[in-house]
């Protein structure tokens, strides 16, 4: 009977959490060790002991928890020298963190690497003690009835960099794929990595020796440097050949382990207790030469590579790192500045931003200057203006499709959307491409994914201490609604928090904003999360941000209107058809009468922004679709598919209609013109400093490219937040936008017209926020979350 056994109940994220402390409370964080598809592994150091450990920190967006516990549960049971250890499983919001054995030698295939670059092969005879370890590790996961399910040369780990060095001690890692397996029982998940599939993995009825079978590939590529088998037809079929400098004993141990016929094949026990791995065989040190080697071996040692990590799920896990360290300094001030905390300098012009790849400086520089620079001078001789609902790439019904799968590969049943009240997947597109919402990946549970509002809310005190609630709206057609809220509004992309704040003031309440002062400098941040009415199944977060203010006057005309001082405790304020009846309240009043008040204490935000972009099967099933010819990509200066596709996934490039329906690829970058009115001064990047102190200067505005699910003043204010460290909060973004635009035919697009788009967008210092710190003698940094 072929059954996928699964292991033990997991217990939920909510109670373990529970269980331990988090990793920060006990370990302090170094550098980045590696990454693969689970997360990523960094180096860490006890805070009491000071002992160094490595921290597989695995990513709950791309795992299951349920998967995530059944490995950190299964390697704390396992003990053995070739094994890595484990030292406590911690749990953090977006992360489960497993403590283990630090590795300073790298891994194997990072070894294989290292010698196919210097055009040299391993010595069979030098492979002895190291595959020895290999089959000791496997054979006790077996002893166990444990089968890992992942061997290959990514989760060998060395304590050296020397694979050939008697002393190098190797251990097996990443039990993500490992499962147990009761006698008799067989395996059918698909899981692993291909190339070191057996025959019956790919029949999906297996029992543990495909571990076998894998550990004599990747024996077999050690010693000649490349792969037995290419594709499940040699996999099944072709019969092995050993070039000439191998053993004839290694040989046949490797032939025991990639016998086509599972019952044929050597356990693990068998492999450790074969002749070639006692050790006593020796035989002359062969060096070939690159000559032999380029014509006889074909060096593959890339092929062992594990596939790359993208872009876009990267920038993400450091990220939630930041901030998961951020908010441990906040709980913790007397902690040690982390190594990823970036450092911020000012002088009295200019300042300085260090990224994890560069130092970017920029300065303050007098506009009337800035018309004379050739790279600068498009951007400030008065281009056609549109306001932001200026035209874009149009979602035609491709792109809807497209749109409807992102979905549902994110578990939305977009079948209900449209249906009775609820709104269209177009509706949701418009309004993800308006700004109006975003949609983004809870990086704390798997593939989950939310629609995001931001939302200012005003928490409001009268000299009574008494605070506003909006308790009921009455509607023109006779309907009441009880609220029972405090005042608030969605943000609109173009605007700070003052500029909502004073929007809701004169909009929702009817109150001028000159009787109210806030406390701009105390700005409290919450997310809390709905279902959807509009869009089924999709859970809607109200990112809020919550502004306290005071309301006051001495005029009685006025206090007598607004319920101030000893009067009546309300008013009513109209809006667009809607009557609210706005009232004061102690705050004991408003707890009783179901109000939240209180800002509820919580960890540091899981959103991040959602995947994009096109795999590359994808993207040759869309561009047939389009009818291109996807035949001319890779030939005469043209990207390959696989090219393309890293430029959509990192966000480089979009790929859609025009607005006469052309398949066309858009290059779009968003330009900030930050100035000075003041001064008359605008601020620009004049140099970068990358890796090696290689400079490279020249004059620019602060910019980045634009994501196709993002609206453009949100680039904006993701260009200061990210870029420059500033507040978006104390600045004004005018909401005209600059369109430069240039189309043309390109040999690297074949079939697709090549659009390049600039979006330039005016801000300003807010006058009604103090600005030292963008204008200070004085090294000041800006906490905020980065989101």
């Amino acid at each position: 009977m072929i059954q996928e056994l699964q292991s033990q109940t997991v217990p939920e994220p909510q109670d373990v959490t529970a269980l331990q402390s988090r990793l920060l409370d006990h370990y302090k964080l170094g550098g980045v060790l590696g990454e693969g598809s689970f997360g990523v592994v960094w180096s860490c150091d006890h805070i009491i002991t000071g002992e160094e450990h490595a921290v597989k920190m695995v990513d709950k967006v791309e795992t299951p928890f349920a998967d995530i516990m059944r490995e950190a549960e299964l390697i704390r049971t396992l003990d053995h020298p070739n094994i890595v250890k484990c030292f406590g499983v911690f749990f953090d919001n977006c992360f489960v963190c497993i403590v283990m054995d630090k590795f300073v030698g790298g891994d194997v295939v990072q070894a294989l690497q290292e010698r196919t670059r210097a055009q040299r092969i391993f010595p069979d005879h030098t492979m002895v003690h190291v595959t020895r370890q290999m089959a000791a590790a496997i054979e006790y996961v077996h002893s166990r009835n444990v089968v890992h399910r992942d061997i290959k040369g990514d989760n060998f780990l060395m304590d050296r960099t020397d694979l050939t060095c008697s002393q190098c001690k190797l251990a097996l890692t990443d039990f993500g794929t490992a499962c147990r397996l009761e006698p008799g029982r067989r395996l059918c998940a698909e899981c692993g990595t291909q190339p070191f599939w057996s025959p019956e993995f790919y029949d999906l009825s297996y029992i543990e020796k495909v571990d076998v079978w894998a550990l004599g590939v990747l024996t077999f590529g050690l010693v000649t440097t490349k792969f037995p088998f290419k594709g499940e037809g040699e996999v099944r079929s072709k019969q092995i050949l050993f070039p000439p400098y191998v053993h004839d004993e290694c040989a046949e141990m490797i032939s025991m382990m990639l016998k086509k016929e599972e019952g044929e094949r050597a356990s693990a026990a068998e492999i450790l207790r074969h002749p070639w791995l006692d050790g006593t065989r020796k035989t002359t040190t062969m060096l070939l030469q690159t000559s032999f080697l380029s014509e006889n071996s074909g060096l593959d040692g890339e092929s062992f590579q594990e596939a790359e990590v993208d872009h876009e799920v990267t920038r993400r896990r450091l990220s939630l790192i930041d901030r998961m360290q951020q908010e441990h300094l906040t709980m913790d001030p007397a902690a040690n500045p982390t190594a990823s905390r970036r450092l911020m300098n000012h002088t009295k012009n200019q300042f300085f931003i260090q990224t994890q790849d560069a130092t970017l400086y920029y300065k303050w520089i007098p506009s009337s200057l800035l018309r004379k620079q050739n790279s600068l001078h498009r951007f400030m001789d008065g281009q056609a203006e549109t306001d932001h609902s200026g035209e874009c790439l149009s979602l035609s019904p491709p792109d809807v499709q497209l749109f409807d799968k992102f979905l549902r590969e994110h578990n939305i049943e977009t079948a209900k959307f449209g249906v009775d009240r609820a709104k269209s997947v177009q509706a949701l597109a418009a309004e993800v491409h308006s700004g109006a919402s975003r949609l983004m990946l809870d990086a704390a549970n798997y593939k989950k994914l939310v629609r995001v509002v931001d939302v200012v809310v005003l928490k409001l005190y009268d000299e009574q201490d008494r605070l506003l609630v909006d308790m009921e709206e009455h509607f023109s057609d006779g309907r009441r609604r009880p609220t029972r809220r405090l005042p608030g509004s969605k943000k609109e992309t173009t605007e700070n928090i003052r500029q909502t704040a004073e929007r809701i003031l004169e909009e929702t309440l009817n109150l001028d904003p000159a009787l109210v002062s806030f406390n701009l400098h105390l700005v409290m941040n919450q997310e809390e999360e709905l279902d959807s009415p509009s869009y089924p199944g999709l859970h809607t977060v109200y990112r809020k941000e919550i502004v306290t203010g005071t309301v006051e006057s001495e005029d009685p005309e006025l206090q007598k209107k607004f319920g101030l001082g000893v009067h009546a405790a309300g008013w009513r304020a109209s809006e667009r058809g809607c009557t609210r009846l706005l009232q004061w309240m102690t705050e004991e009043e408003a707890v009783a009468a179901y109000v939240k008040v209180d800002v509820e204490s919580s960890v540091s935000s899981s959103l991040v922004q959602a995947p994009i972009g096109l795999k590359e099967d994808e993207l040759t099933a869309y561009l047939t679709e389009l009818k291109v010819d996807v035949s001319q990509y890779g030939r005469q200066g043209a990207k390959t598919l696989k090219q393309f596709s890293d430029e959509l996934i990192k966000g480089e490039v979009q790929v859609g209609r025009d607005k006469n329906g052309v398949p066309a690829v858009v290059s779009e970058v968003v330009n900030l013109c930050i100035h000075d009115p003041m001064r008359g001064e605008m601020l620009c990047q004049y140099k970068q400093l990358g890796s090696g102190n290689c400079a490279y200067e020249h004059l620019s505005l602060p910019c980045t490219t634009r994501r196709p699910d993002e609206n453009e003043f949100l680039v904006a204010k993701r260009i200061l937040k990210r870029r420059l460290r500033i507040n978006p909060n104390t600045v004004i973004l005018e909401t005209k936008v600059r369109r430069l635009q240039e189309e043309r035919s390109t040999n690297a697009y074949p079939g697709l017209i090549f659009v390049e788009r600039e979006l330039v967008i005016t801000a300003s210092l807010d006058p009604q926020v103090p600005q030292s710190r963008m204008r200070s003698s004085k090294m000041s940094a800006i906490k905020f979350v980065e989101r």
